[in-house]
Parts: C-alpha cells; sequence; structure tokens
C-alpha cells in the first residue's frame, strides 16, 4: 500500500514546564481511503520508530468498553479504564509493549479519534493523566470539568488523531525527532509525501 500523505511542518517554541517544545508536525492523511490504510500506515510507522513502550489513551462510548477489556485480556495487553464522570463513556489508558498489541489496540484509539472522541499516543512513556482544569463551554462560561491531561516533559512524543481522523499532530521535544529530515526516516519506505513549512 501507498499512501500519499501531506507533511505539514510547523517549527515553534512553547514554553512548558522550563522547558522548549521544539517541533510539531501535521500529518494530513488526505488520500486515505478507509480506516484500514490509516491503521497500516501508522502501524508501519511506530514499528520503524520502535520506541516501545506506546501509550494509548483515549475516551471510548460505553457500547465499547466490553469489546476493549475483551481485546486487552486476550493479548495480556496491561491498561486501566476510569469512567466519564459526566456522560457515558471511558477513558481507557494502555500500555502497548510491541507492534502486535498496537495492531489490536489502534483501531480503537483512531475509530475514537474520528468520533472527535480525545485520543493520543505517546512514544516510550507515560504523559497522560485525568484532572480538572476549566474549560470554557459552548455557552462561553467557564466551568471546573474532567478532563485529559497530557504533561510533555524532557524527550516527549505524543501523536494526537486530529478531528474526524483527517490526520495525525505528531510533537516532540525530543532531539531524536528535532528536524524534518529525521521525522522523514522513520516513515515506511512506502510513503509518498508533500510537505509544506511555516515558521
Amino acid at each position: 500500500m501507498i499512501l500519499r500523505l501531506l507533511l505539514i511542518i510547523i517549527y515553534f517554541h512553547l514554553h512548558l514546564m522550563e522547558k522548549y517544545l521544539s517541533f510539531m508536525m501535521f500529518v494530513s492523511l488526505w488520500q486515505r481511503k478507509d480506516a484500514s490504510d490509516v491503521e497500516e500506515f501508522v502501524s508501519n510507522w511506530v514499528n520503524n520508530i520502535n520506541d516501545f513502550p506506546v501509550f494509548a489513551f483515549f475516551e471510548c462510548f460505553d457500547f465499547q468498553q466490553e469489546e476493549i477489556d475483551n481485546e486487552c485480556l486476550t493479548h495480556c495487553i496491561e491498561y486501566t479504564k476510569s469512567k466519564w464522570e459526566e456522560g457515558s463513556g471511558y477513558y481507557n489508558k494502555i500500555k502497548i509493549n510491541n507492534i502486535v498489541q498496537f495492531k489490536v489496540i489502534f483501531p480503537y484509539l483512531y475509530g475514537n479519534g474520528s468520533m472527535n472522541n480525545f485520543a493520543c499516543l505517546s512514544l516510550g512513556k507515560d504523559v497522560f493523566s485525568i484532572g480538572y482544569r476549566y474549560l470554557k463551554t459552548v455557552w462561553g462560561e467557564n466551568k471546573k470539568m474532567e478532563t485529559p491531561i497530557v504533561t510533555v516533559n524532557e524527550f516527549s512524543t505524543v501523536l494526537w488523531v486530529d478531528y474526524d481522523g483527517d490526520g495525525l499532530v505528531f510533537i516532540s521535544n525530543n532531539n531524536r525527532y528535532s528536524h524534518l529530515d529525521l521525522v522523514i526516516k522513520t516513515l515506511p519506505s512506502t510513503t509518498d509525501y508533500s510537505i509544506v513549512e511555516y515558521d
């Protein structure tokens, strides 16, 4: 399979916890045929990067949780789940130790991200928690609400599934991915891509 990608590169410096986040890339999945194209591409990409364990954190609806529980138990995948404080769903945090486990879990992560639930991967370290933050509601009021929290610190790399599954946002302050050429070297060999750069 050859998946055509548009890599939108944004270099920025964001001050977080006395550190600087130095690289962000949006991987537009604009010519995907279906979810299986994305699953194959991302699985091959993560396998090339080979920075296990990979931690997955995503929200899912009640009707999916039993299936996720069964997959994790069947494939000896370590995970925790937590019921949403409001609404009918769960937060799942999953430790993935190898590519076989990744291929089991990623369709759930991508599928939920495509439904605009929060869905994110972290390479090599767990950066996810659930906490409370003041968020603006659709009515414009600031309300303290339960929300996923991503704590980016030294050598962190996260991949967030963009809204509707249209792309992946790659954010890193790890020198291993500090320049576009270094990230491109990790892409599967069959990847066809174009680059758009912003400063």
